[in-house]
């Protein structure tokens, strides 16, 4: 019970993080010359399931405007 505990205040703590800071730096833009087809030119990247998180925060913000 204790580890299942564990994992979800994990998995809390790092949706926090992506709520935060939900990109970090393109690391193949050195391999190219041109626009990196990775990020489009940005030098930028999503972390992993940073988009689901903000999908996720956008919808629940637009439910409790609904609601008022």
């Amino acid at each position: 019970m204790i580890h299942v505990l564990v994992l979800l205040g994990l998995l809390c703590a790092y949706a926090l993080f992506l709520l935060v800071s939900p990109t970090r730096a393109c690391g193949s833009c050195m391999k190219h010359r041109g626009p990196c087809p990775r990020c489009k030119g940005t030098g930028r990247r999503f972390r992993p399931g940073a988009r689901l998180v903000h999908r996720g925060a956008v919808s629940a913000h637009k439910q409790a405007r609904r609601r008022r």
